[in-house]
């Protein structure tokens, strides 16, 4: 890199929730290193909330998944996107996840220096010409989005992620709260329905505490009717992802599936119990004892409910 720093930079993120949640350190680092620079991020839409809540401006979110879903929207949404990124004038392109489409993206938008992550099958190596040492794929995911920074003399000291709260939130809990988080994207990362009702009986039985299911729009009726059976569980829906940040972290425990809401939940200072995590993807705590990992012995449906009831009891109760 030159000494002259950069008038304009785009950073690119194109993870999903809770990867955009790790990558706040690096996003942030890079932020004060140039904090002369006009900084723009481009970012998957629904993840690209996340670094507006950590105050990034502007964002600008990109429907990479309808795109994929509906092809021939990307016949001119690509196009105009591409345009957009040319009139930017961007002198710096930082891509910290790194697909084959966003490197592309940042060379045919004729940005002159352009860093990446070196993603062994993922990443276009001859697009990126200010390369970072050679990524870890079995590493933490958040020490490899601050490997990118290095070619660009960027120490990231501060490798927590943190989101401020809203000053209203959608969910306020009149009693002690247990957030259970049922959803995932993939079935296989889904500790079954039937279980995390049976924590909820528990939890109002045993602890006399109130239960909150926070559902997304994916999670449909079948995954959420043994819950619904519950008497005393409340279905919480609709909620923004400001909102639900704010809700998680008003919980006095958060049992999740390893997905998006759980980065959140780290994010936002709630107590984390999180279900079957493999480590390089484990939500980040603010504090010692703030985010308790099970490790399932092969799927996440095979953890059984006594040792996730124990776990919450002693996280709970603690």
């Amino acid at each position: 890199m030159s000494a002259r720093p950069p008038r304009r930079i785009l950073l690119i993120h194109f993870g999903q929730l809770g990867d955009a949640v790790l990558a706040l350190p690096a996003a942030r680092a890079l932020q004060a290193h140039f904090a002369q620079s006009a900084l723009t991020v481009l970012a998957a839409r629904g993840p690209h909330a996340v670094f507006q809540m950590a105050g990034f401006a502007p964002v600008v979110p990109v429907d990479r998944a309808g795109w994929k879903r509906a092809p021939v929207r990307a016949l001119w949404g690509v196009p105009l996107l591409l345009a957009r990124l040319r009139l930017g004038r961007y002198d710096l392109s930082v891509d910290l996840h790194s697909y084959k489409e966003t490197n592309w993206l940042a060379f045919l938008a004729g940005i002159p220096k352009r860093v990446a992550m070196l993603r062994p099958t993922r990443s276009v190596a001859r697009l990126i010409n200010v390369p970072p040492p050679p990524d870890d794929p079995y590493g933490r995911l958040l020490d490899r989005y601050c490997r990118v920074l290095e070619p660009l003399g960027i120490e990231v000291s501060d490798r927590v992620p943190r989101l401020p709260l809203p000053k209203s939130a959608g969910f306020r809990p009149a009693r002690p709260t247990l957030g259970l988080c049922p959803g995932a994207g993939h079935p296989g990362r889904r500790w079954p329905a039937e279980r995390f009702a049976a924590l909820a009986r528990h939890a109002i039985e045993r602890w006399q505490a109130g239960v909150a299911v926070f559902a997304g729009p994916e999670e449909d009726a079948a995954l959420l009717a043994p819950l619904r059976a519950v008497p005393g569980v409340e279905m919480v829906r609709g909620l923004s992802l400001a909102e639900l940040t704010a809700a998680l972290a008003a919980c006095r425990l958060v049992v999740s599936n390893p997905t998006g809401p759980s980065h959140l939940a780290a994010a936002a200072g709630a107590t984390l119990l999180t279900l079957g995590e493999i480590p390089a993807f484990d939500p980040v705590p603010q504090r010692p004892g703030q985010v308790t990992a099970l490790r399932a012995r092969g799927t996440v449906a095979a953890l059984p409910l006594e040792e996730v009831v124990a776990a919450a009891a002693a996280l709970w109760h603690g």
